[in-house]
């Protein structure tokens, strides 16, 4: 009988609750899973309404942890959808001139911060986390650590230290000083830059981001790796690509326009909505959300009622691995993001993990107002970046001029730039490397 070599393990703490729509956590578990590691994913027991996670593989656990109530925390992927249940208030907000608007929405959410951050289970939140972790992992002997975002990290280290192991900070939003308001949050991010100093490694999409948060924490000593958010392997070449067209009953010669992720002002959703109502029959712009829609709420019924017809919302997430066939079924993807939110809604070029997907299902791809991914669209010739959402519709006009063109160069865009395994690839050798 051959003699197999005992198996690694690794934990991977995540405070967050979206892993699953996590693709570097889905992607990351099972490649570890398949080379040989066993993989204990620990991350807080709350209620969401993401995607439930898919199978990672025979050898991954996830271990949750109780958190005596819930306590949001900041990034955690994409702005929540939009919260505007009363029509007066959208329909005010679009009147207003943007600057104002802006201003309002800045001023709205700096005092919901402040005002979060005083509540006392936000200053215990921290604490209970890093107690819970090593609670939940204790007895379990491993061959690394990986603390994702600030509080993942911030019970990784000491998880780490405890058994003499690598550190590695993986880093799916980078947060910085500015950011925050309240108190404990600045002093949170502070803790982040001394454990990012403290890490073996860290691991970050590109190296715009790794720029910013290295220059944020002062860890330029720290290796780093880059590994873009991305799925993994090629497409099935026999993907059905009519899943929207069976869902909503389209005409097989109608072109979807896919805007996949939060539907909300941030997104500048509204906007889009209103310019599509002058777009040709053969078009639709569909909304598609990591969370459940109710058509009932006021302001995506004025996203849908805006576009005259040519809007739809599909109201209900996917399983992970049911995305292919969603992005696969659109002519052009859409990508809009906040860009006042600063660097993590910015710096996107490989942490995009919808521009990834479009891509990988061979999508070209319009952005608005984000040079980072403007500039990965023009060195591939795989879609077209505008800074005005009014310039959306000339951007597919130029695209489905010459639309196999730009599916192909789409598609080996992906897999020259975006393949996560090949990146991975990097990691795995580094922990296989003995320490000094």
């Amino acid at each position: 009988m051959p003699h197999q070599e005992p198996r690694q393990r690794i934990a991977i703490v995540f405070y967050e609750a979206y892993l699953g729509c996590a693709p570097s956590l889905i992607n990351a578990a099972r490649l570890f899973d398949e080379q040989g590691w066993d993989v204990d994913i620990v991350m807080r027991d709350v209620a969401t309404a993401y995607a439930s996670p898919p199978e990672l593989g025979e050898h991954v656990q996830v271990l949750r942890i109780s958190c005596g109530g819930t306590c949001d925390w900041g990034a955690g992927g994409e702005a929540a959808p939009a919260g505007e249940k009363s029509s007066w208030k959208s329909r005010i907000r679009r009147a207003m001139p943007e600057r104002w608007a802006t201003s309002l929405t800045a001023a709205r959410d700096r005092a919901h911060d402040i005002a979060a951050g005083l509540k006392p289970s936000v200053w215990l939140a921290r604490g209970q986390f890093i107690q819970g972790v090593a609670e939940v992992t204790r007895g379990r002997d491993y061959d690394a650590v990986i603390g994702v975002d600030m509080l993942g990290l911030a019970a990784a280290r000491p998880l780490a230290a405890e058994q003499g192991v690598p550190l590695v900070y993986w880093s799916l939003e980078i947060m910085f000083v500015r950011d925050f308001w309240s108190p404990v949050w600045r002093r949170t991010k502070r803790l982040e830059q001394a454990d990012h100093r403290a890490a073996d490694v860290l691991v970050i999409q590109d190296t715009e981001r790794q720029q910013a948060l290295c220059d944020e924490n002062r860890a330029w000593d720290v290796p780093t790796i880059l590994i873009p958010n991305s799925p993994r392997g090629e497409v099935d070449p026999n993907i059905s690509r009519d899943h929207f067209h069976q869902q909503f009953g389209l005409e097989d010669n109608v072109h979807v326009i896919l805007h996949a992720g939060s539907i909300c002002e941030g997104m500048r959703s509204s906007d889009l909505a209103a310019i599509a109502s002058a777009w040709p029959d053969d078009r639709r712009l569909i909304f598609h959300s990591h969370s459940p829609i109710d058509l009932q709420t006021h302001y995506y019924r004025d996203i849908v009622s805006s576009g005259e017809g040519r809007v739809l919302i599909s109201t209900q997430p996917v399983p992970y691995d049911k995305l292919d066939e969603l992005m696969a079924s659109a002519s052009v993807g859409i990508v809009i993001y906040d860009s006042s939110l600063g660097p993590n809604f910015q710096l996107l070029a490989g942490a995009s993990g919808k521009l990834s997907h479009y891509l990988r299902c061979g999508v070209p791809v319009v952005s608005v107002d984000n040079p980072s991914i403007a500039r990965v669209l023009e060195k591939h010739d795989c879609g077209v970046g505008v800074s005005r959402v009014d310039d959306v519709a000339d951007a597919i006009e130029t695209i489905l001029a010459d639309h196999a063109s730009y599916r192909s160069r789409a598609a080996q865009t992906y897999l020259n730039e975006f393949e996560f395994a090949k990146h991975f690839q990097s990691l795995l050798s580094f922990l296989d490397t003995p320490r000094p």
